[in-house]
């Protein structure tokens, strides 16, 4: 059985003993002495982690370039393709106007020598 000491009556087997603050203010992590040591093989796996979180980020970088590349590829050829179409459908008015314009005129020209034709006739 393990026995309490006398004079450190307020410690246990189980809890370590308390520590005593020098300031008033409490202690950050960062400053605490056991984070000054660190073991030498410690830091090459967080610059290979680094790395390769760069190569990662570099590679979706990539991917959304290419993607970027694609969806602007297809827009310039739905622009191209509307363009041709509308430039189809311009020149098929312009025709039909054309076709209705000389049938006009060619319905004039006939009642023109109608015309001619009935005062011939009188």
């Amino acid at each position: 059985m393990t026995q309490v000491s006398p004079s450190c009556a307020d410690m246990t087997a189980l809890a370590p003993p308390p520590t005593l603050q020098l300031t008033n203010r409490p202690v950050s992590p960062s400053r605490s002495p056991s984070n000054h040591s660190s073991p030498p093989d410690a830091r090459p796996p967080l610059n290979k982690e680094r790395r390769e979180e760069r190569e990662k980020t570099q590679e979706l970088t990539e991917v959304l370039r290419d993607k970027e590349r694609r969806v602007q590829q297809q827009l310039d050829r739905s622009a191209g393709e509307r363009g041709r179409k509308m430039e189809v459908q311009r020149r098929k008015e312009q025709q039909r106007r054309a076709a209705a314009e000389g049938k006009r005129r060619q319905k004039q020209e006939a009642e023109k020598v109608r015309g001619h034709a009935d005062e011939a006739f009188t």
